[in-house]
């Protein structure tokens, strides 16, 4: 495997100090199955994520440009697959990327992303995540109004669930292999946000389940192999009741995802049919 660094930065601390967390990295995970694996540290995320963004990673090919558009305002790192090559982007405009055991876990997260994606198990994901779309227009249907919002919802939704399956298994992977303070570190200082409560309607109730589901999916890991980290878990950003009681049987779903499983199939049909539920059910209760 080719190992490939690159910046846009200038500053010192990039060559001086991430790239040798790269070569540590690689050397404790092992080699996946590709020819090349580049890594992009960058000052410019949102464009470099336009820019090399592969149409795999995303849900369906339908509603793309917004779908593009919605993860690259919101996208931190990641990693997309061409062929045989893998590119990941590390930001860095990432508050917490000098904490050398944020930054360790955050390379080894996107690293290992792509061991998973060369043993095949993301793409098989990726592949029953485009099965959804029937939970999907059952539920616009249920709603029966506002179709091109709800139906925008429901899609970034289901995406955002397969991302999270996505992350879970790897976190699961990385602890099991030795990398639970760094991934427990990046865990802790990306989660801590503000605390200022969130007033939910229709408009932003996507964007409140996903901070939720999000925050809890993020230590589902430890609560399955190292839960002595837990003292950690809080409730985050002010969360109304009513999306944390609708929202706890999608995280319960989300805590029977395991690695190893060669088809997760089912997994993902009761996550996205618990998360379109309870988006049913709160979109009912609000205005």
């Amino acid at each position: 495997m080719k190992l490939v660094k690159k910046t846009d930065s200038n500053r010192n601390f990039v060559k001086k100090d991430l790239y040798p967390l790269v070569n540590e990295v690689v050397k404790r995970l092992g080699i996946p199955k590709f020819r090349e694996v580049a890594f992009l540290f960058t000052e410019n995320p949102k464009e470099a994520f336009l820019d090399i963004a592969n149409p795999e990673r995303m849900y369906s090919g339908r509603r793309y440009d917004k779908m593009e558009y919605w993860l690259s305002e919101s996208v931190s790192s990641f990693s997309v697959q061409e062929g045989n090559k893998v590119k990941i982007m590390i930001n860095l405009k990432d508050p917490n990327i000098k904490n050398r055991g944020y930054a360790t876990g955050l390379i080894a997260h996107e690293f290992m992303h792509t061991i998973v994606k060369s043993e095949g198990i993301e793409p098989r994901i990726s592949e029953v995540g485009k099965k959804q779309w029937p939970f999907i227009i059952k539920t616009l249907e249920r709603i029966g109004e506002n179709y091109e919002q709800v139906l925008n919802d429901l899609v970034k939704l289901v995406t955002f669930f397969i991302l999270c399956m996505k992350d879970l298994i790897v976190d699961t992977i990385l602890i099991e292999n030795g990398f639970e303070e760094e991934i427990f570190e990046h865990k802790r200082l990306a989660s801590a946000s503000g605390s200022k409560r969130i007033k939910v309607g229709r408009l932003n109730l996507a964007r409140a389940m996903i901070l939720y589901i999000g925050y809890n999916n993020m230590w589902i890991p430890f609560k399955l192999k190292s839960p002595k980290y837990l003292k950690e878990l809080k409730r985050p950003f002010g969360i109304p009741d009513l999306v944390e009681k609708e929202c706890k049987k999608v995280v319960k779903e989300l805590e029977d995802v395991r690695p190893g499983v060669k088809n997760h199939e089912k997994e993902i049909r009761e996550v996205v049919r618990a998360g379109l539920d309870a988006y049913r059910k709160m979109y009912r209760k609000l205005k």
